[in-house]
């Protein structure tokens, strides 16, 4: 008899113990084809993975510590499929390392993690319309993360929530170096969400690009090396009617002090209309307009993107979908680029894309 109410004891511990902590192992991988009809000059096709979203793996936990409150955390991962290179510049958990607290009045979490742009414009801005333009200069398409940041977010109430973000530049002696600033809200009840955002980057070209990579930006990455800030401000909103989902919103992205102690200047609006032809196909239509004025040249390129997305629900856990991509540059701008491809030598760009995604 003592056994067997030992046993009971032991396995009401287990059950309780269980329930009040879990930790989960997630992912998604994202990994496709790729015809692009003039990369640096010629057409080529390629395997592309994350082409849609980053291809990653990572854990998640929560602690249950009572009163309301819970100890949380969050690894994960990015990574090359193609390849199996780590992404992120070679980071182990690069997408996002956090741990916080959450608790009757919202959340806080230090570490890795994303800024409010990402948290309230990119389910609105970037849902559905596959590759972002202009290399996703204003995050929407939430490809930069932030270290050294203390987040707050709030509770959801009655459909509306904010966040704030701070992130420590760590330079001694030099407070504002590399920090970053970061608010934003959201509203989201029935058919209607609606987001607007603003995000200060101090010397972004280190703070978010690890210092790598602006030779390859055709659009401004000349400007980038020598930025002082890059503030990223957003608006968007998106409604239901039926099976039809309009979208529509506006980013201005700014670098500060980047061309001859001037400013360049980057205004991007986007309309998308995504319809449910079934439950499990969706398809998707979305122009990107963006108009700049880069500093004192007097130069007011302009870069336009359409795109046309089929979505296929094989499953919960995995579709397939493909993208034609248009993209043209003009007046003054020579060269066009897709996303994070290789720009073109000419004003046009094609990008056919066919892709998988399955999550875990």
């Amino acid at each position: 008899m003592k056994t067997i109410s030992l046993g009971i004891a032991i396995g009401l511990c287990s059950s309780y113990c269980m329930a009040q902590s879990s930790v989960t192992l997630y992912g998604e991988i994202d990994e496709g084809i790729s015809y692009i009809n003039n990369a640096g000059g010629a057409s080529t096709f390629k395997m592309r993975s994350g082409a849609w979203d980053g291809s990653r793996w990572g854990f998640k936990g929560t602690e249950v510590l009572g009163g309301g409150y819970s100890a949380i955390f969050r690894l994960e991962n990015g990574f090359d499929v193609t390849s199996g290179k780590l992404a992120q510049n070679g980071r182990m958990f690069g997408r996002s390392s956090y741990v916080g607290i959450a608790s009757p009045y919202g959340t806080v979490t230090l570490g890795r993690q994303y800024d409010p742009v990402v948290d309230y414009l990119g389910p609105i801005l970037a849902s559905g319309r596959g590759s972002s333009p202009v290399y996703d200069l204003d995050n929407t398409g939430n490809d930069y993360q932030t270290s050294n940041s203390v987040k707050f977010a709030s509770n959801n109430y009655g459909g509306f929530s904010f966040s704030t973000l701070y992130a420590f530049g760590g330079v001694a002696g030099q407070f504002s170096t590399n920090s970053v600033v970061g608010v934003g809200a959201g509203y989201s009840s029935g058919p209607l969400s609606a987001g607007a955002a603003y995000t200060s980057v101090r010397n972004p070209y280190q703070t978010w690009y690890d210092g790598t990579g602006a030779s390859s930006i055709l659009i401004y990455g000349a400007y980038l090396p020598s930025a002082r800030d890059l503030n990223i401000a957003g608006v968007g909103a998106s409604y239901k009617l039926g099976n039809f989902v309009a979208h529509a919103g506006m980013t201005r992205s700014v670098l500060t002090d980047s061309i001859n102690g001037s400013n360049a200047q980057f205004n991007t609006y986007i309309i998308q209309g995504d319809y449910w032809l079934r439950t499990d196909i969706r398809l998707t239509a979305a122009a990107d307009l963006t108009s700049a004025t880069i500093g004192t040249t007097g130069g007011h390129p302009k870069y336009r993107q359409f795109n046309l997305v089929g979505d296929y629900l094989l499953s919960k856990r995995t579709d397939v979908y493909a993208w034609v991509l248009y993209s043209t540059a003009g007046d003054g701008a020579t060269q066009a680029q897709i996303g994070q491809l290789t720009a073109s030598t000419t004003d046009r760009q094609v990008n056919v894309h066919v892709g998988m995604r399955l999550r875990f």
